[in-house]
């Protein structure tokens, strides 16, 4: 009797390899003979000892077995079992016995694809497997892909996970015609291709069919399913296929305008930056049904000046419980985008400039209207003379009797120096409104001034100031009889406080007339913050401000702009209708200064043709 283990000899010769015969042992045999494996220590030394299968390109050329565990069907006696020692028994965990742990478990794969394989299924007609298999899966349906014969299995493919995980557990539950149980493998893979002038020529063939001339659009909606493609693997999920396909459509439909993706299993989409270099007439773009995780993916094809794209179907659209977040994270990345997922967008709330126009050039202030040129230096004269004296109570004249008036102050993102004495903002940060960190309600009404006495005074608990007028910059936004909007940035010096440092302020004034025909402030919003280098460099270098005309003997001082509101009504009333300041001036003194009554016996003369032309010479 031979010792256990010997009198065979296993030189590999009598095993054939892997991809012609996937097992060499049949459910046929009832031989009492059992194959021992020795698994001896220091036989793996190799630098592939250990590898991870966490990267999806590795698993395009690779296979990996669903059942997490080793590839079931091999190493096995029948129904999972084998002998120890002592002819004992052992059914194995994965076969599920009695004994055993939990039975094989499916586990998806990061391929879109699953090799399906049928050891043996050479013996039997490609139609007999696939009825057994759609019979035991039945309702579902599947189509076989690239099925083939290799040795003696039949191998083809799947293109669904639900289809690959009910094949999976259809392993030995399926009895054909002999009697015998058929073996079911399933593998997480993509069919091998190369793409050569052939494959070429059937991926033009295919697109040929799928263009439409007269919209210039190419329908690639599951390209790998189409009839021209049934025996050639041309996933366009796969890289190397899609740049395929890109330079053959770039070189026959360079003016493509519209591209369905559709069920395409897309993932990655850093290849398809090319799309914006290729077609720079793309302007609809379909990618539903896909496999694209998020919308940071959509990354590389933000240079596409897309109206129309197609997302719904990807895992991405359900990460948004939102849906106008949703719409508003695709519209940053495509802001000419009209429509979203077969659902017209409403407008865009932007500018849209065209890519040809030129900016108008910068200049350091804007009046909308050049007539009130003097008027804000005027104004600017007179109330930043108040603000910057020993006391601003005479501004109540300014302002409207029901103004309102907010402060806000933060330091700059890029403030290094916020924590030295002089750049802290202590002074104007205890009183600020900034809405972004004031949420409260109470606190912003209570941080909001209303009414002249409140505005006035909290102006004068601010900091002593001198402010740099020669260095504003002044924008009159708005300017009608009605209402004058004057926006302001600029720098002021605390003139009271120690090392007198510099601030930098943004400050917008709306001006209305008041109940005794001049003119008042009904809202001031103030927003202060430190200075950047630039503004400090250039901090008080262009001269003094020239100083208000000195008043005659027999005059009065100075007033604020509400007290001396008729020059400001004339220069509107010589705007409004075209007269000579003598003729304003008398129509305004024979209205009490009413502006809105002398504008309306100007045109009521001006109809009747009363108004001699003398009055329009200037």
């Amino acid at each position: 009797m031979p010792k256990r283990g010997g009198g065979r000899r296993d030189d590999g010769r009598n095993w054939k390899r892997y991809e012609n015969d996937h097992f060499e042992h049949d459910d046929r045999g009832h031989s009492n003979n059992t194959r021992r494996v020795s698994f001896k220590p220091g036989t793996n030394k190799g630098k592939n000892k250990f590898r991870t299968w966490n990267d999806p390109k590795l698993l395009l050329d690779d296979d990996i077995d669903m059942s997490g565990g080793p590839m079931h069907g091999q190493g096995q006696g029948r129904k999972g079992a084998f002998r120890g020692r002592g002819g004992k028994r052992i059914i194995s965990p994965a076969a599920g016995g009695p004994r055993g742990g939990p039975k094989k478990k499916f586990i998806a794969g990061l391929l879109p694809w699953y090799q399906i394989v049928i050891p043996y299924g050479a013996k039997h007609e490609k139609d007999v497997i696939l009825k057994a298999l759609l019979g035991y899966i039945s309702p579902e349906i599947f189509i076989p892909h690239y099925y083939k014969v290799n040795g003696n299995s039949s191998i083809f493919y799947v293109d669904d996970v639900k289809i690959a995980e009910k094949l999976f557990y259809a392993d030995r539950k399926i009895v054909m015609s002999d009697g015998f149980k058929l073996v079911v493998i399933v593998r997480n893979a993509a069919p091998t291709v190369t793409i050569d002038a052939e494959m070429k020529e059937k991926m033009k063939t295919a697109m040929v069919k799928r263009y439409n001339a007269a919209t210039k659009a190419l329908d690639l909606t599951k390209f790998h399913a189409d009839p021209e493609l049934q025996d050639i693997f041309c996933a366009l999920f796969r890289p190397m296929i899609m740049l395929a396909v890109i330079d053959i459509i770039a070189e026959h439909i360079p003016d493509l305008e519209a591209l369905n993706l559709n069920d395409n299993k897309l993932h990655g989409m850093e290849h398809l930056k090319i799309l914006s270099t290729k077609f720079k007439l793309l302007k609809i773009l379909y990618l539903g049904d896909n496999r694209i995780p998020s919308i940071a993916s959509l990354e590389p094809l933000k240079s596409l000046q897309l109206v129309e794209l197609y997302l719904k179907g990807n895992p991405l659209v359900n990460r948004f419980n939102d849906h106008d977040t949703y719409i508003s994270d695709v519209r940053k990345r495509f802001p000419k985008l009209m429509r979203l997922d077969g659902v017209d967008l409403p407008p865009a709330i932007g500018f849209d400039v065209a890519e040809t126009a030129t900016l108008p050039p910068r200049q350091q202030s804007f009046l909308v209207d050049p007539a009130g040129q003097d008027l804000v230096r005027e104004f600017l004269t007179q109330y930043f003379a108040i603000y910057d004296s020993d006391t601003r109570q005479p501004l109540l004249e300014a302002y409207h009797e029901h103004a309102t008036m907010s402060m806000a102050a933060n330091y700059l993102s890029h403030d290094n120096n916020r924590y030295s004495p002089s750049s802290r903002l202590t002074s104007y940060i205890s009183s600020s409104r900034n809405i972004i960190k004031v949420s409260e309600r109470e606190s912003r009404r209570r941080y909001l001034k209303t009414g002249r006495l409140q505005v006035v005074s909290f102006l004068s608990e601010l900091p002593k100031t001198k402010h740099d007028l020669m260095g504003f910059a002044v924008d009159l936004l708005v300017f009608t009889p009605t209402m004058i909007v004057l926006s302001m940035n600029g720098l002021f010096k605390e003139t009271a406080t120690s090392g007198n440092p510099n601030r930098s302020f943004h400050r917008t004034f709306v001006i209305v007339p008041n109940a005794g025909g001049g003119f008042c402030v009904i809202n001031d919003m103030l927003f202060i913050t430190n200075p950047v280098e630039e503004q400090e460099e250039k901090a008080f270098s262009t001269g003094v401000p020239p100083a208000a005309p000195a008043p005659s003997p027999a005059a009065a001082p100075p007033a604020p702009v509400a007290d001396d509101p008729q020059k400001l009504m004339l220069n509107m009333l010589g705007q409004q209708t075209g007269m000579n300041e003598h003729w304003s001036i008398n129509c305004l003194q024979e209205t009490g200064w009413d502006f809105q009554r002398a504008l309306f016996i100007f045109n009521q003369l001006q109809s009747e043709g009363k108004i001699p032309p003398e009055a329009f010479v200037k």
